[in-house]
């Protein structure tokens, strides 16, 4: 099962990070294998935490996909998960999370953790052995985005990674 976690520090605020990333809507735009994305069902299930239903459309060299995933967006813990709901189509299994992290400065750490599986294992091992480098474009375009969309902020000398080990994260 191809899975990856990546940890970057971003300059800019999380909950630009978290609404820009909540904004399913608008990843066809900018996320070239996602040809299409609509939401439904979407729900108010208190203040922070809103859940909905994204069904995407996505392509990659000559395979096309639709799929469903539940997506849960806390504002007040400033994470989204999501996960794929059904069993039609070719992935088995899809899973991820989002965390932002602020630093003391008020920069993000933007946590990303994803799980996947298709039902063919040869495609899940070919997945497999591009997965790193796959998460990684895709944590560079939410990257690129936030850098023309928000205001940069925080100490580009902080040490992160030591503040996130002295904090426990």
């Amino acid at each position: 099962m191809p899975e990856t976690r990546l940890r970057r520090r971003v300059m800019h605020r999380p909950e630009d990070m978290l609404s820009m990333v909540a904004d399913v809507e608008r990843y066809p735009r900018f996320i070239k294998f996602i040809s299409a994305l609509r939401v439904r069902n979407r729900r108010q299930l208190s203040e922070s935490v809103e859940q909905f239903e994204a069904e995407a459309t996505v392509s990659f060299s000559l395979v096309t996909e639709k799929f469903i995933s539940d997506v849960r967006v806390d504002k007040e813990n400033r994470e989204i998960s999501v996960k794929k709901s059904g069993s039609g189509g070719a992935l088995k299994f899809l899973e991820n999370q989002w965390k932002f992290i602020e630093l003391s400065d008020g920069s993000t750490v933007v946590d990303f953790h994803v799980n996947v599986s298709l039902k063919a294992f040869p495609l899940n091992m070919l997945l497999k052995d591009k997965f790193q480098k796959v998460g990684g474009e895709l944590m560079g375009l939410f990257e690129h985005k936030a850098g023309l969309a928000f205001e940069k902020i925080g100490d580009p000398d902080l040490d992160w990674e030591a503040e996130l080990k002295s904090r426990a994260v």
